[in-house]
């Protein structure tokens, strides 16, 4: 297993470096924080090239990463002129509140996925089975923003109107104590969760339908297992190997920060400062934020590559 994590390691630590070059050339050709100065040029000349010195804007563009790096290594991530605090405390702030939506909508997502995922393949062509599948239907085909909207409207809105309590918010208000802490995120994480259901609960069925119906199973079945060991200590344990790799991924994404989820119910966090960046040329926070995203995804990819060892040691053997 040592030389198996060791053999991960040393692939994804160039893989990191490469993404994070590429992200920032990518970030640095689309943005220029010097957009606003164009138009009153030369009145603001001034201006203007302190803004290129500050982000070595003279520079070839594909050697500009290299004194990028050279700061943030030093734990420089520089300063954000849309939010007006240094990026690596708005990263830490935001990225806080975006964690305490992300942990608990994962948490959900990957909890009633798994027993959807095993209730549909054990119960296969059943009425609950199609009534799920239907119910995933609608989840891949409704948009975040419409599944967002209809959540608040519902539980924040129209449920105050019927009976004069009002059990959620609609963002995050005071977060004075715990109850109103899970005022604050049970929309949002719910509406996370709901989008990751849909998509995990229809690969784990498929998958766990394929492991059902290996040899090994019906081995198990012929010894005199019982079901449930069958399913849940045989079965399972291969058949999560689909499953762990989207919840990888998308772990990953909800911690790099729901855009639209986050606008739609006014939550602090990643996603929603990454807007007003974008609308600002904010080029440090831009780039510290799609790099933070580009460095969960491979770090949540080598922990998946971890898991697949742990879970099949046919893997890690290879």
């Amino acid at each position: 297993m040592f030389a198996y994590v060791t053999r991960r390691l040393l692939i994804a630590i160039p893989m990191l470096l490469v993404a994070m070059y590429l992200v920032y050339i990518g970030v640095a050709s689309t943005v220029d924080p010097r957009s606003e100065f164009y138009i009153c040029l030369p009145r603001c000349q001034e201006g203007f090239d302190r803004i290129t010195e500050q982000y070595n804007l003279d520079t070839n563009i594909f050697v500009r990463p290299f004194s990028y790096f050279g700061r943030l290594f030093q734990g420089d991530m520089g300063f954000s002129s849309s939010v007006g605090d240094p990026v690596s405390e708005v990263l830490k702030t935001r990225g806080w509140n975006t964690a305490m939506v992300a942990i608990p909508a994962f948490l959900l997502g990957a909890i009633l996925s798994l027993l959807l995922s095993v209730y549909s393949a054990r119960r296969q062509y059943s009425v609950g089975d199609y009534t799920f599948t239907g119910l995933s239907f609608i989840g891949f085909a409704m948009p975040s923003f419409v599944l967002a909207l209809i959540l608040q409207v519902i539980f924040a809105v129209k449920f105050e109107q019927w009976t004069g309590f009002k059990p959620f918010n609609t963002g995050r208000k005071t977060g004075e104590n715990f109850l109103e802490l899970v005022r604050d995120i049970t929309l949002p994480a719910t509406s996370l969760a709901i989008l990751g259901i849909a998509a995990d609960s229809r690969f784990g069925r498929a998958s766990m339908l394929e492991t059902l119906n290996q040899d090994y199973i019906r081995t198990a079945r012929a010894k005199g297992l019982t079901e449930r060991t069958v399913v849940w200590k045989h079965a399972l344990r291969n058949a999560l190997i689909p499953l762990v790799t989207l919840w990888a991924i998308g772990f990953s994404v909800l911690l790099g920060g729901s855009i639209v989820t986050e606008s739609i119910f006014s939550w602090p966090g990643i996603g929603q400062v990454f807007l007003r960046a974008l609308g600002d040329s904010d080029l440090d926070l831009l780039m510290a934020i799609v790099m933070f995203g580009g460095v969960l995804t491979v770090v949540f990819n080598l922990i998946a590559d971890i898991l697949y060892g742990i879970l099949d040691p046919r893997i890690r053997l290879n």
